[in-house]
């Protein structure tokens, strides 16, 4: 039956052109005009005309009617509104030239004819760059900114259902088009649209366009920035502190959440009445039960108070040393029955921590307590990703002030923590790892409680090798040489070379980043002169330790500092395995044969074909004097011992 009915559409629509074809008599064709408008108005969803239809001709005839004198424009441009509601429909219309006609139509004296070329123009146009560029190209984005603005001051319904779809056109128009949004932003459209904001709210369904309009001219920074220079913002929070706003305040919201990634703007905002206007809106909307459009509400209020803490200016305008509302507001969503408001307490409170002041007050305050028993509420339950990922962060931010980390630790955190050390999402894995490594900075009994956690340790060295996640393996890779640095214990090093990571590290020495070479060659450096050297000498080996130094001697690229340490970590080796007795060392740094040989000799043969004797000499007369006393303590160890003939 679907079947036969849509045979049966299409049938009427062809029939219907043809005898607008066959028709000479103006009349004859309005006739027609009117069935054909009638079938396109009562088509439903899966009843549309398609494009596969005698579509060209018809536009054909459109283009004919269009420009005769006294034609029915307005019902054509009616019909073309509505055809061009289907998305394969739009482009046939922009190919058949009928852009440039419905572009004059917008100079019309009969509001009602400008009405209907809105219309049709804004349907062609929907996400169509190419239907957008011909408008332009058509000199149409500034006849429909003259329209708009000539109309400002006009009465009566017909305007003011006009205004409503010339905001829709611009919106169309410009929505994504970069270009044309600098366009109409130099061509004067937020001037218009804050008049229409001021003078026009009370018209149904106006202010909702205008608010959409203005968010697609503030995709950009340059948009953005136009609305700083022009005090648009200021117009938006006149509206919105009106009692108008109840029919548009989600659309209101997410046009501040848009202007408010300009850092200029986060301080105006700040400084205005907004939170204390978002606060309330929580406060009446964090019924669990509240209605969908409610929670809409209160996601984004909450959303923009964040929003605004992530600027540093903003932030502290807010913070008010500890007493402002937003700070109170955003201690108590760590409680709440709410998960969004949960998420977004942490997120605040992790945007707070931005400077050791707050973080010390913070914590002064138990907010780290607050942190850590939301925490334990997702321990055993299906995780709450974004909320794990906020607390978090948080907490990572929290223990980066030196007076936070033995309250954070006394607190309990370390165990908290370690709950989540099985989680398989690795986004949580990452800011769990930077909070760990915050913790253990400095601190001796934190970083040796997690180096001394067998389990924890096989879980990190893992991570070390994960591919999937850049952020996981950095973040891993430099918690395991934290853990060395900071817990300075043979138990912690025995466990973590156990755990088959000490191939990590060394491929850490090479990387990119200065300050992660440098923590693998510090905590290399502990490794050898640790009494563990002997149960590590395989696995150096197999990590190709020596080739490494002589790859970062070598480079002429790489930093003094680096280099040093390079120097000081070969030389510790040297005067390590000096101290071996020869009958009991293994062979594992030179190692071909596993038969028990001398260590020293080894890593001396291996030194001297890696070229590490001559490049140290060289490196006595460095202009750094850092890499020259490290390159001249090198050569002193390594003439103390016996020579290797070469």
């Amino acid at each position: 039956m679907e079947i036969l009915r849509l045979l049966d559409r299409r049938d009427k629509f062809n029939k219907i052109i043809d005898q607008l074809k066959g028709q000479s008599e103006l009349g004859e064709k309005e006739k027609q005009l009117d069935d054909l408008l009638n079938l396109v108005t009562n088509a439903g969803d899966n009843d549309k005309i398609s494009s596969d239809q005698p579509f060209s001709e018809l536009i054909k005839e459109f283009n004919q009617l269009m420009i005769t004198k006294d034609g029915p424009h307005q019902k054509i441009a009616n019909i073309i509104a509505e055809l061009a509601k289907t998305e394969s429909l739009r482009q046939p219309f922009v190919d058949g030239n009928i852009i440039p006609t419905l572009v004059k139509m917008l100079q019309s004296s009969d509001n009602n004819d400008v009405i209907q070329a809105c219309r049709a123009l804004g349907n062609i146009c929907y996400e169509n760059d190419e239907a957008r560029n011909c408008v332009d190209e058509n000199d149409g984005l500034q006849t429909l900114l003259n329209l708009m603005k000539g109309i400002n001051s006009n009465n009566g319904t017909d305007v003011t259902k006009l205004r409503t779809v010339a905001c829709g056109l611009l919106l169309n128009v410009t929505n994504t088009h970069e270009l044309l949004q600098k366009k109409a932003l130099e061509g004067g459209a937020l001037d218009i649209l804050e008049d229409y904001l001021k003078n026009h709210a009370e018209e149904e369904g106006l202010p909702y366009m205008v608010l959409l309009a203005l968010d697609s001219l503030a995709e950009t920074d340059f948009g953005r920035q136009k609305m700083v220079t022009c005090g648009t913002y200021k117009s938006v929070l006149d509206f919105m502190h009106s009692s108008k706003v109840n029919s548009a305040q989600d659309t209101t919201l997410d046009l501040l959440c848009s202007l408010a990634e300009n850092d200029e703007i986060k301080v105006k905002l700040a400084e205005s009445f907004l939170c204390d206007h978002l606060i309330q809106t929580i406060q009446s909307n964090s019924d669990e039960l509240a209605e969908s459009n409610q929670q809409q509400l209160l996601k984004l209020s909450s959303d923009l108070i964040v929003l605004l803490l992530t600027g540093d200016k903003s932030m502290e305008i807010l913070f008010e040393t500890g007493k402002g509302p937003v700070y109170k507001e955003s201690v108590r969503w760590l409680e709440s029955s709410c998960e969004y408001l949960q998420i977004s307490g942490a997120l605040a409170i992790g945007n707070f921590a931005r400077n050791d002041g707050h973080c010390i007050l913070l914590e002064d305050e138990g907010v780290v307590t607050k942190m850590l028993n939301l925490l334990k509420t997702q321990d055993n339950k299906e995780p709450n990703i974004p909320l794990l990922h906020a607390i978090l962060s948080a907490l990572r931010n929290l223990a980066i002030p030196v007076a936070n980390k033995s309250k954070l630790y006394k607190a309990g955190a370390i165990e908290v923590l370690l709950n989540f050390a099985s989680t398989p999402i690795l986004p949580v894995t990452f800011k769990l790892l930077g909070a760990l490594r915050m913790l253990i900075d400095g601190q001796e009994e934190t970083a040796r409680v997690l180096g001394r956690d067998k389990e924890f340790i096989t879980r990190l060295v893992e991570w070390c090798g994960v591919e999937e996640h850049a952020g996981v393996k950095g973040e891993a890779t430099r918690l395991l040489a934290w853990i060395i640095k900071n817990g300075k214990n043979a138990e912690v090093i025995k466990n973590i070379v156990r755990a088959d990571g000490v191939q990590y590290l060394v491929t850490m020495a090479t990387s990119e980043h200065y300050l992660m070479q440098n923590e693998a060659l510090i905590a290399l450096t502990l490794i050898v002169g640790s009494s563990v050297l002997d149960e590590a000498a395989m696995a150096l080996k197999e990590a190709e330790l020596i080739e490494v130094i002589g790859n970062l001697l070598k480079n002429q690229q790489t930093l003094p500092n680096i280099m040093a340490n390079t120097l000081s970590l070969t030389r510790a080796l040297v005067m390590a395995v000096s101290h071996r007795p020869p009958q009991l060392a293994q062979c594992t740094l030179l190692a071909c044969t596993g038969m028990l040989s001398n260590m020293q000799s080894n890593v001396r043969e291996e030194l001297m074909c890696a070229g590490i004797p001559d490049l140290a000499k060289q490196l006595s007369t460095h202009e750094n004097e850092d890499v020259r006393n490290a390159a001249e303590m090198l050569t002193n160890v390594l003439e103390e011992g016996p020579s290797v003939e070469r």
